[in-house]
């Protein structure tokens, strides 16, 4: 094998785990924004919002795309939405409408 082909079988895995592969592992309910898919999770806080891009998209798109996704989720208006750190977590705290 070349160092070429190497390279290029090493970083499948990577490209493997920049969206939906790893997203329909993770707890709460997948979908996509703008090509970019997450996992939205209620919790006892609001939603927990995860996407696993390796940076092709900015962190500003990311974040919108995120509130987005918690909105069309849950079915809720998003109040406040946080990134954790550096991962690419999002918290959100929500309205709800009357049911």
């Amino acid at each position: 094998m070349t160092l070429r082909t190497l390279i290029l079988l090493a970083t499948l895995p990577l490209a493997a785990c920049s969206g939906g592969m790893v997203a329909n592992m993770m707890p709460g309910e997948v979908t996509t924004v703008n090509g970019n898919t997450f996992t939205v999770k209620r919790t006892e806080h609001g939603l927990t919002i995860q996407n696993f891009e390796t940076g092709r998209t900015s962190p500003a798109a990311l974040l919108t795309n995120a509130q987005i996704a918690a909105e069309q989720v849950s079915g809720c208006t998003v109040d406040t939405i946080v990134k954790d750190g550096i991962t690419n977590t999002y918290y959100a705290t929500t309205t709800c409408p009357d049911a």
